[in-house]
């Protein structure tokens, strides 16, 4: 059902946590937003940075009314974007992450106008970019990490930058804290609504920046793949493979570890998994700043011992199911 254009104000919701290389960017690119904010709801899952001291500095001369909830334990996204949507005074709310900016001014609107066009739809998400100027900032480490992601546009509701109408999301139950508190919620969310409405992709986009510092070690980025990889364990275990499309995809790496082992497909299996080593990470490859690090050397090694690594977790995750922080 259609509708004539209603401008109807939105509140963003935008958890935080130690997020105080991207904060203010995110904070800034919000503010430019030709579309009426009524008010940001900034909250602060424990940081032990400097995440709170930057929002409330740039709060002071915001004209968008920016509240800001400090928590003193991490509750996770989860519960930080049920308490946001749950105190929210508007119609329409926006879910977003810290780490995401906008790229133009006029994001908010295409994320929008969808829903002030249509009553039947009750969500709206956008196209989401790592872009390859911000890749090249990235440490070693952290290009590694991120490499399959550059320049790849990836459209789905994901929280980085999504509308909700904020009875759909009640009436859904909100985001189910107890099983996907930590993540796997976008995905849960997304299915959830599906069932009640009508969920489309917006003309907007928003740029991922991830972690603009320079303390991505290796052990950060085991650290990332684990809580990946458990929140795949956990999605497998609660949706079941559902979703035939998803669920192969979580499976592919785990059946690619396994193939090596299996009577008769062991050469094939080895194969692929030298072509993987080199493939998974083909941008660092081929990068000059990476491939002169002499890093290098050990990421084929690395990949496989990582592929390894993530089928651990994602079996824990799968056969245990705790919804834990990482």
């Amino acid at each position: 059902m259609t509708k004539k254009n209603k401008i109807e104000p939105v509140t963003i919701v935008l958890p935080t946590r130690n997020a105080a290389t991207t904060v203010l960017l995110s904070l800034q690119s919000i503010h430019k937003q030709t579309y009426p904010i009524k008010e940001v709801i900034v909250v602060d899952n424990a940081s032990s940075d400097d995440s709170i001291k930057i929002v409330r500095n740039f709060a002071k001369k915001s004209r968008i009314p920016i509240r800001i909830v400090s928590r003193q334990k991490n509750y996770g996204l989860g519960a930080s974007f049920n308490f946001g949507v749950e105190s929210s005074k508007t119609s329409l709310v926006i879910l977003m992450h810290s780490d995401c900016i906008l790229p133009t001014a006029g994001e908010l609107d295409k994320l929008t106008r969808p829903l002030i066009e249509n009553n039947d739809i009750i969500a709206t998400y956008p196209t989401l970019f790592l872009p390859e100027s911000v890749w090249q900032t990235y440490s070693f480490w952290e290009k590694c990490f991120f490499s399959r992601k550059v320049g790849k546009g990836a459209a789905g509701l994901l929280t980085k930058f999504d509308c909700i109408r904020k009875k759909a999301y009640q009436d859904v139950g909100e985001i189910d804290v107890k099983n996907f508190g930590f993540g796997g919620f976008d995905a849960d969310m997304h299915d959830k609504l599906r069932k009640i409405g009508f969920v489309a992709k917006s003309e907007a986009v928003v740029m991922h920046l991830h972690y603009l510092g320079e303390g991505f070690s290796l052990g950060k980025l085991l650290a990332k793949l684990r809580m990946d990889s458990r929140t795949n364990g956990r999605c497998i275990r609660m949706r079941g493979l559902s979703l035939i499309h998803d669920g192969l995809f979580l499976l592919i790496r785990p059946s690619l570890a396994i193939l090596p082992f299996i009577p008769y497909l062991h050469t094939i299996g080895i194969v692929m998994l030298i072509i993987y080593s080199f493939l998974y990470t083909h941008k660092v490859f081929i990068t000059r700043s990476t491939f002169q690090d002499p890093r290098i050397i050990l990421l084929p090694l690395l990949n496989v011992f990582l592929l390894y690594y993530e089928t651990f977790w994602t079996i824990e995750a799968f056969l245990f199911g705790k919804n834990k922080i990482e």
